[in-house]
């Protein structure tokens, strides 16, 4: 589809984009923050960012590396939610 596209022409379709996002941005968006909802609901202590919440489609953001601890703290968490399950 850009092979064909003038550049005034993506110039143009940017300029749209940047005022009103394609629909399943938005889409991304609204289930990101729904989510954060009923992590509100649910009790989670730390919540995190609505961004961190929408998905990378196209691998522009770098995961986050966790630290030993995290990685420790949260191994505790799943051991912990999987006792009270039993």
């Amino acid at each position: 589809m850009l092979a064909g596209m003038s550049h005034a022409e993506y110039a143009h379709w940017l300029a749209i984009y940047s005022v009103e996002p394609f629909p399943e941005e938005r889409a991304d968006q609204r289930t990101a923050e729904l989510l954060r909802m009923m992590m509100i609901a649910a009790g989670v202590k730390k919540l995190p960012k609505i961004s961190d919440l929408i998905p990378d489609w196209w691998g522009e953001h770098t995961p986050a590396q966790q630290t030993p601890e995290q990685i420790r703290a949260n191994m505790a968490i799943i051991k912990a939610t999987k006792k009270k399950k039993k």
